[in-house]
Formats: C-alpha cells, structure tokens, sequence
C-alpha cells in the first residue's frame, strides 16, 4: 500500500518554514498546515482542474498513444504501481500539449492542481527503484520506479523523435540537495549513453545532460548560492509568499516546475527496436516527479504521413 511519510527532509523543510514564517499568519484552524512540508500527509487527488487524468495500466494501450498510426509495435509490458501510470487530456495550458501519456515516480493524480499552500505531494509506492537509473544516479539510488517498454519496428535505420515535459515537485528548495529524482529513455540497452532523454533544446547552456532536477532549474529557493542550470528551460510554479494571499500559481498543477517542451531524439536500426521509457525518485521515495509525453509524437520521419485517428482525439 502507498505511503505519504515523513523523511530526513524534514530538517530542510522545517528551515523553509521559519524563513517564511513572518510572512503566514496560522488561525487555530490551521494547525495542520503548520506541518514542516515533507512530514505533512497528503491525500491524493483524483478528478478536476482543467486537466483530467485516466489511470491504464495495459501497456499495449498506452504505446499505441504514443505510436498513433503505423509503427510496428510489440512486447509492450509496464512496470508501475497501480497508481503511476495513465493518460491525460486538457493539458494545453500547463505542459504545453493537450494529452498523451504520463508516468510518475508516484501518482498520476498528484499532478492535479492548483497548487497546494502548504505541503507537497509525496506518494511513497513501496517500490523499487530502477537498476539503469542508479548507474545515472550515482552515488544516489532510485526508488518508486515507472517504467514503460516495448519494441518497434524500422526497414532502415532512422531518426525517431517525440515530445516531452519533466516536471517535479522537488522544484526548487531541494535542488542540488542530493534529490535528483531523474527520466531515461534508453534506445536499444540501458547504458548512459543509449539514454536519448537528455537537455539538447535551444533554451539550454549546458546541452547533453540528462533530463532531471538538477540538470534543469532556477537554482535553490533555500539556498541562493546554489547555481542554476539551464534555468532559460525551466518553468516555475512555486507559491509566491511575497504577497497575500498568494495568487494562484501559473500553471494550474501541484508539480512545482516543469521544464519546457523537449524533444527526444534517437536514432533507430534496421529491424525491432526497444525503448525503455522509465522515471523515479532519487534520494528518498517521497516527492514526486512525473513525466508528460505528447499523443502521437513518437515520430518515424518515412511513417510521418500515415499516423492514426488519435492524433486527432488528444489535439
């Protein structure tokens, strides 16, 4: 069964609440918001905001949204918790794109917004992490793995691209704090290098690296002596505390930033492929992190003319 639990964060958190403590004025009632932010339980979301969320866990239907028409798929399989994977629609005004599929290293439904004053959501699975992903990770380990495979099929060897967005909730009082929770698309094996979700976009400075916290961000909203990176890919939507009440954050989900919309890119060899798309916590199993991948964008450039009816349905 999922946990919502306290971790060694509370430390981190606690600091972040007396920081910003002159500026919140706590009535009786609001006793339990007074929780430091990681220790805070949280019940999980599961329906409104402008987005809205479908649970699946048959691997085959959530390829063939990703795939749309003709590709040649097969061995479809999913590793998750029941809670971590599905698709969305309505997302244009926060990820970018109407719909497509989503993973989480917690649950789906964590993404909901609006975006929570106090506390943070954190789903703890009680899963493992992924043993690729700890190799990316190192020294850190991974936790609550969500992984999605399958093999597709090229004549030639081809470049395969499609759309994504990382967001996370350890946005940005955790960056650099040893919580790098981090996304992989491994192409044809799982060693770094065979990893094509990584920061190639026009937006970055540091190009290259892989798609995670650490490697796309503002900097630390704790520490400001902490560097940002690729901060030009990022898209914040912390609480602003400066005023009060706070308006509503800009995009309209409890994720804490997003970056922008990446394009991964691959290339293909002749004959079956397979693709390893897979995201997890790092440091500890509670703050989650998802990933938003555009309906029908998994683009095979010989096969671009003849993609599917649900390019239609989630545009």
């Amino acid at each position: 069964m999922p946990l919502i639990v306290a971790t060694r964060r509370q430390a981190v958190a606690a600091a972040l609440a007396i920081a910003l403590s002159p500026l919140i004025s706590l009535s009786t009632d609001d006793a339990a918001a007074s929780t430091p932010r990681h220790s805070m339980p949280r019940v999980a979301k599961t329906a409104g905001g402008s987005w809205n969320f479908t649970l699946v866990q048959d691997a085959a239907t959530l390829v063939q949204s990703l795939v749309g028409g003709s590709v040649p798929i097969r061995n479809a399989t999913l590793t998750a918790p029941d809670s971590a994977a599905g698709t969305f629609l309505g997302g244009e005004g926060i990820v970018g794109f109407g719909g497509g599929v989503t993973l989480s290293s917690g649950t789906i439904h964590g993404a909901l917004g609006p975006n929570s004053l106090f506390g943070s959501q954190g789903t703890d699975n009680e899963a493992p992490g992924d043993p690729a992903l700890d190799l990316l990770l190192d020294p850190e380990v991974s936790y609550d793995a969500c992984a999605l495979q399958f093999e597709f099929f090229t004549d030639q060897s081809e470049q395969i691209e499609f759309d994504y967005v990382f967001a996370s909730e350890e946005y940005s009082e955790f960056v650099g704090e040893g919580f790098d929770d981090v996304l992989a698309f491994f192409l044809n094996g799982t060693a770094a290098a065979q990893n094509i979700a990584r920061v190639n976009d026009a937006c970055a400075t540091v190009t290259g690296v892989p798609t995670s916290v650490d490697n796309v961000n503002c900097g630390n909203a704790v520490e400001p002596t902490t560097p940002s990176v690729n901060c030009n890919c990022y898209r914040d939507n912390e609480v602003d505390f400066s005023q009060l009440p706070p308006p509503p954050t800009p995009f309209d989900s409890e994720m804490d930033g997003f970056t922008k919309i990446f394009k991964a890119r691959g290339t293909s060899v002749a004959g079956w492929n397979t693709l390893k798309i897979v995201i997890a916590d790092a440091g500890d199993a509670i703050l989650d992190s998802n990933v938003f991948i555009r309906c029908s964008s998994f683009i095979v450039p010989a096969k671009r003319s003849s993609w599917g009816h649900l390019k239609t349905s989630y545009r």
